[in-house]
């Protein structure tokens, strides 16, 4: 079996150098399993969008819903197999037995913290392989032991019943629980992933905390992030007191609008981090800005780099719109995508396993932004445009 590019023991090595649904009780397909849940409280440092707490009986989840105060978008009890159900826990959106067997995932991210805890066999389900990026999952799907289920708008119904998944691991957003109203019906455990909502990167990658909980894989997902921590707060402090702060342009024009990261968005933070300069830094949005090819223009024009806009090559901008010409970092070459990781079949390592990892991509940004600051380390992710 080819593993993740970073397994879990690797990875320790590498640092250190709004109803509820009808409830679904999730029943043990091996009922003599006697497995208790695992009573390690992970400590959330960062993540706001979820918590974990435990008794002697179970684990809960509730995942925050984003866009209403106090509210919840999900909720699970969590138990172990081969256990009694607990008793006093119908508030819960659904109660499920733990670890879990077989999932369905339905984004890049989702397949990344999976592979971080070393649980890609317990994967059933895509939603297409278009953008997998491993090379694992993706023989898997083409030899037919892991099936396509379909767009996440557009899921078949029918292939997901089918298989009769623990869980179907999806992208929360506004709205989703009524797109998604025929699943909740059917009795199909969902778990709505929000960590694209956060506002920093440690605090996305904090969310295989919450994945690792559904596998009894707390402790190893604590252990791991720590790791990922340290070494993300490591690089900061490389760059922190750099008294040249390059001008950072992201981004590029897409139909008339300039997409650019508002100031708390979490590539805003990153470029802060790596020791670069935002112009938009006091825009206060976790969101994106949509902002006029003018205005960027106007105020970014003489930007010393140029990260991340969706192009091959400098030609590939050429193309795209002549008036890229007009920017400094286009003329002196300086821009850098995320694209140096990519599968034949179009996946982006950046997206799946990327999420996981923000301690690499900010020291490609320092790499990029201050090179004499780490002589020792080669892009990762990002990738100079020729």
């Amino acid at each position: 079996m080819t593993k993740y590019f970073i397994s879990s023991i690797a990875l320790l090595l590498i640092v250190s150098s709004c109803s509820k649904p009808n409830q679904k009780v999730s029943e043990s397909k091996n009922s003599d399993s006697s497995e208790k849940v695992n009573l390690f409280t992970p400590d959330i440092k960062y993540a706001k969008r979820f918590t974990i707490n435990i008794n002697d009986q179970y684990k809960t989840l509730i995942v925050e819903n984003p866009w209403e105060e106090q509210d919840t978008l999900m909720s699970y009890v969590l138990y172990s197999k081969g256990t009694k159900k607990p008793d006093n826990v119908d508030w819960a959106d659904f109660i499920l037995s733990v670890p879990i067997e077989e999932v369905i995932t339905t984004s890049s991210p989702h397949v990344g913290m999976l592979g971080l805890i070393d649980q890609w066999d317990k994967i059933k389900g895509v939603a297409t392989d278009q953008y997998v990026y491993s090379s694992y999952i993706y023989d898997r799907i083409q030899n037919g032991e892991i099936a396509k289920i379909g767009s996440i708008k557009g899921t078949n119904l029918e292939v997901v019943l089918d298989l009769d998944p623990d869980l179907v691991m999806k992208t929360g957003y506004d709205n989703v629980r009524n797109e998604d109203e025929r699943l909740i019906e059917a009795g199909v455990p969902l778990s709505y992933n929000v960590e694209w909502m956060e506002t920093n990167m440690l605090a996305r990658a904090e969310w295989i905390k919450y994945v690792a909980a559904f596998f009894n894989k707390d402790q190893e997902a604590d252990s791991i992030f720590n790791s990922i921590e340290k070494e993300y707060l490591k690089a900061i402090k490389i760059a922190e007191n750099v008294e040249n702060k390059p001008s950072i342009l992201t981004g590029n024009n897409f139909k008339g609008t300039w997409y650019m990261p508002g100031a708390d968005s979490y590539m805003a933070k990153l470029i802060l981090d790596a020791g670069g300069d935002f112009h938009f830094k006091n825009e206060k949005s976790t969101g994106s800005l949509p902002l006029s090819f003018e205005v960027v223009l106007d105020n970014l024009m003489d930007a010393d780099y140029w990260i991340g806009p969706r192009a091959q090559s400098l030609n590939d901008l050429k193309i795209q719109d002549e008036r890229y010409l007009l920017f400094k970092p286009f003329k002196e070459g300086n821009v850098y995508t995320f694209n140096k990781r990519m599968s034949q079949n179009g996946g982006n390592d950046y997206w799946e396993s990327g999420m996981t990892r923000p301690d690499i991509i900010l020291k490609d940004l320092v790499k990029i932004f201050h090179p004499e600051l780490l002589p020792d380390h080669n892009l990762y992710y990002y990738k100079k445009l020729q």
